[in-house]
């Protein structure tokens, strides 16, 4: 068994081979360090971030008075969002030749508002180690079904078109979803055969503080990604022993991207199988474009669809487009659209989780949002 690192110098990996090098910008090497936290760190200690601004216009498709019910619903405004910007800390202390200690501690930053529940480590933190058969962390630690899933998102992440208002979300909106933290994890990533993989284990996926590790609500995930060519082929398995408190749930993932010069061409299906959750019960796929124009200028669009689940009627539609410029490589500006057209019992939201302020809707109605924003890294 030939055991490699995932990635080898800052700036390879995942969607560096989608773009040409005039194009390489903050977003996609903010993306990578996202996706393998533990190939960003190359200093003894280091201060990083990622600020993303932006200002949106959006509407719920709701009355004023159905509005005035959530805070999540909105008959049609203007918002500053952060964006899932963050801050973090990380370094790695050498022991020999072989093995590196690696730490990160990471936090979101609500730099829009206050939010009382802010305290260090809400994002990918851990403790680590770098070893000749692959990289051990231990801690809280992005699943690896997430990581697949943002791994094809490119440039839809952390904006008011994240693919994840359709993609591992329940057709009510709310009361779950499959893209989570690994609270409580091992995890072990190395290369075999050509193949990048990535096993999670999290005793307790609820989280526990001062308190054992509850394994009834345990999690296991698996991640196998290939790249060859312009061809990218990647699979991702998740297991909840009990999801959201309503019994044991599985779903796997696969997706597909193509680069053809300056076009690339992905495809992605999920299949989502729970024991006791009708409104995530269901299939979902969806197909995505990324062409770049000129240098630095990129276009991207997105559909996403999810099936009927056992609720019933409620299959629901996700359309969005982009343009991005690549300012410098420290600074990325985007100006996009997206709408959800959501079946008779849908509710999935127009705008959710990485975006950072959510817009929700009622069933059959079908919110959608327009964005300029910024991001910069730093």
């Amino acid at each position: 068994m030939t055991i490699r690192p995932l990635f080898t110098a800052a700036g390879s990996g995942l969607l560096m081979a989608l773009l040409p090098l005039s194009a390489q910008a903050a977003d996609i090497q903010v993306l990578e360090d996202v996706i393998h936290p533990e190939q960003a760190i190359k200093k003894k200690m280091e201060l990083y971030g990622a600020l993303r601004m932006s200002v949106d216009y959006v509407d719920s498709d709701v009355s004023d008075a159905q509005a005035d019910t959530s805070p999540l619903l909105s008959e049609g405004g203007i918002g500053v969002s952060s964006n899932t910007t963050m801050i973090g800390f990380r370094g790695e202390v050498p022991y020999n030749e072989d093995y590196t200690f690696l730490w990160q501690y990471e936090q979101q930053v609500d730099m829009d508002d206050t939010d009382g529940n802010d305290v260090w480590t809400t994002r990918d933190s851990f403790l680590g180690l770098g070893t000749p058969v692959g990289t051990f962390l231990v801690g809280r630690i992005n699943t690896p079904f997430k990581n697949l899933g943002v791994s094809y998102l490119g440039y839809f992440n952390t904006t008011v078109a994240d693919s994840h208002a359709i993609l591992g979300a329940p057709s009510a909106g709310a009361g779950g979803r499959l893209d989570l933290f690994g609270a409580n994890s091992l995890n072990w990533k190395f290369r075999l055969a050509g193949v990048n993989v990535a096993l999670q284990y999290a005793a307790d996926q609820a989280g526990s503080v001062n308190s054992a590790d509850d394994n009834d609500r345990d999690s296991s995930s698996i991640w196998l990604d290939w790249k060859g060519g312009g061809l990218q082929l990647s699979s991702a398995y998740i297991h909840y022993s009990d999801f959201a408190t309503r019994g044991s749930l599985d779903a796997w993932r696969v997706f597909a991207k193509y680069k053809f010069s300056a076009l690339t061409l992905g495809a992605i299906y999920e299949d989502i199988s729970p024991d006791d959750f009708a409104s995530l019960d269901r299939e979902a796929y969806g197909l995505q474009a990324q062409y770049t124009v000129a240098p630095r200028w990129n276009l991207a669009a997105q559909w996403n669809h999810a099936e009927e689940s056992e609720a019933g009627d409620d299959e629901a539609d996700q359309y969005s487009v982009g343009v991005f410029h690549s300012l410098s490589d420290s600074v990325l500006l985007h100006a996009m659209y997206t709408v959800t057209k959501n079946g008779d019992n849908a509710a999935y939201r127009g705008v959710d989780y990485a975006h950072g302020d959510k817009v929700g809707t009622l069933a059959g109605r079908d919110p959608w949002a327009l964005s300029i924003g910024a991001q910069l890294k730093f």
